[in-house]
């Protein structure tokens, strides 16, 4: 059994496609032992990737919220965002804005939640299935 005051983690991501006209969230949770909790992902269809990187952190949110967890580091690769949630930055674009709102409002839901940058490149697993999720989705058209 994990110690309670142990997070934790997730990770989420979005990808645009422009190619395609098609952008994807996935989110994986793992707890506290390394244990994969949760691993998902939608197709959401034509968006700008910063409005996709808020949809995967608020389905990560909310994922966490309904396996029960109420302490959860949040590992992003989107510098961007990071710098949003944590104040250092403004959000200047009302439909971010509408999400970054949503996200604070989701946050009241734990007893910690903590966000950490990480590189692209530490970020395989859900871009890994980000793929997957677009090339699935491509193959019904």
């Amino acid at each position: 059994m994990s110690n309670p005051l142990e997070s934790f983690v997730g990770y989420a991501d979005g990808v645009s496609r422009s190619t395609r006209n098609l952008s994807s969230a996935t989110w994986a949770i793992f707890d506290p032992s390394g244990e994969l909790v949760s691993f998902r992902g939608v197709c959401i269809g034509q968006s700008m990737n910063n409005i996709i990187e808020y949809i995967a952190l608020i389905e990560l949110l909310t994922d966490a919220i309904a396996h029960g967890i109420s302490r959860l580091v949040i590992r992003l690769d989107s510098q961007l965002v990071i710098l949003q949630l944590t104040g250092i930055y403004f959000v200047r674009n009302p439909a971010i804005d509408r999400m970054f709102l949503r996200v604070k409002i989701l946050e009241r839901q734990f007893d910690s939640i903590q966000y950490q940058h990480i590189p692209r490149n530490l970020n395989t697993l859900t871009d890994s299935l980000e793929n997957y999720v677009l090339d699935r989705h491509l193959q019904h058209f």
